[in-house]
């Protein structure tokens, strides 16, 4: 992406756009207010960033759904809305061609299609399919399922569907990404734990949540990976070093998604806000720095000394020559 905004939607029927200042203020512009007639659930931006989908759950009649289709370069006008879809709306994603996109519904047993005029189911699931995504060169499609399932589908090819059994207990995969070489595929599940997949065969385990994986997301650079869940927690993994523990970003309330800024600086969360609240505002989204430098100005504030350099081997890397991350503070590379 290309832009400088971040898009939110909730629950509240709202959408908002956040725009980064340039003193590193998150300022918020109301695109659509309260409403209690549409809930927004998932929100995706055509890769030509004209076009903005939100989907969700229509109360007032869950079976005559819909998707609203805004126009980002009139944002404030009424959204297009596309009928045709069934119950909730859970995900939806843009083809890499902006012609169209794909929606899960229909309590995930369903996976439709919409030219941005008409909508067709292509895929009817037995199973209940929890998480959807697309992989980077946009034809093959990976699909989460709640009996332990890994469902990936070929766009290209007529819809042709592989299934590898990832969890053999039966516990329901909740969420999955394609790593950045579109082949490995990172798959979470109901307790919390993290695989990585090759070709169905379970190359790696990443353990340390402890409930549901929500979300998983890679920044746009591909060489970290972002893990949102219930136990409360954000987990940053440095994608290529698989063996190095994550950090730990959040421990305040369940966490439903996760996305990285455009240019890879910080890292948005939205949070389920019952546990905290700040004031009288509930704090629904969180914003953490990702790089180094952006990082050690606000740690700066409350650190007395420098890393050392065996710190500095480990927690940034023994190829990169050591820095002092608080300038105000003496070397400590001993």
């Amino acid at each position: 992406m290309n832009s400088n905004h971040i898009y939110s939607g909730g629950s509240d029927g709202r959408i908002i756009r956040w725009t980064l200042d340039n003193n590193g203020k998150w300022n918020s512009e109301q695109i659509v207010g309260g409403r209690t007639d549409y809930l927004v659930f998932t929100l995706d931006i055509s890769p030509d960033e004209t076009l903005l989908a939100a989907g969700g759950s229509y109360p007032t009649n869950r079976n005559a759904n819909y998707v609203e289709i805004y126009d980002m370069k009139n944002i404030s006008a009424a959204p297009k809305k596309i009928p045709g879809f069934i119950s909730d709306i859970g995900d939806i994603h843009f083809t890499n061609d902006n012609k169209g996109f794909y929606a899960r519904d229909n309590s995930g047993h369903s996976i439709r299609y919409s030219d941005l005029n008409t909508v067709k189911e292509v895929i009817a699931s037995k199973e209940k399919i929890n998480y959807l995504e697309i992989s980077p060169d946009g034809n093959k499609m990976v699909g989460a399922g709640n009996e332990g399932n890994l469902y990936i589908w070929d766009l290209k090819n007529n819809f042709a569907q592989t299934v590898y059994k990832i969890d053999n207990a039966g516990r329901g995969l909740t969420a999955a990404a394609f790593a950045p070489d579109g082949r490995r595929i990172i798959v979470g599940n109901t307790y919390g734990l993290l695989r990585i997949v090759d070709t169905g065969v379970v190359i790696r385990e990443l353990s340390g949540h402890t409930s549901a994986i929500e979300h998983i997301k890679f920044n746009f650079a591909g060489t970290f990976m972002a893990t949102a869940s219930k136990d409360f927690s954000i987990r940053l993994w440095e994608y290529g070093k698989p063996e190095m523990p994550p950090m730990v970003l959040s421990d305040h309330d369940w966490v439903w998604s996760v996305a990285f800024t455009p240019n890879d600086e910080q890292l948005m969360a939205g949070i389920n806000s019952v546990k905290e609240e700040i004031g009288k505002t509930n704090q629904t989204i969180h914003a953490w720095p990702t790089n180094i430098r952006s990082m050690s100005d606000k740690l700066c504030i409350y650190s007395k000394r420098n890393m050392s350099k065996e710190e500095w081997n480990l927690y940034v890397g023994e190829d990169l020559p050591y820095l002092k991350t608080c300038e105000n503070l003496p070397e400590n590379n001993k």
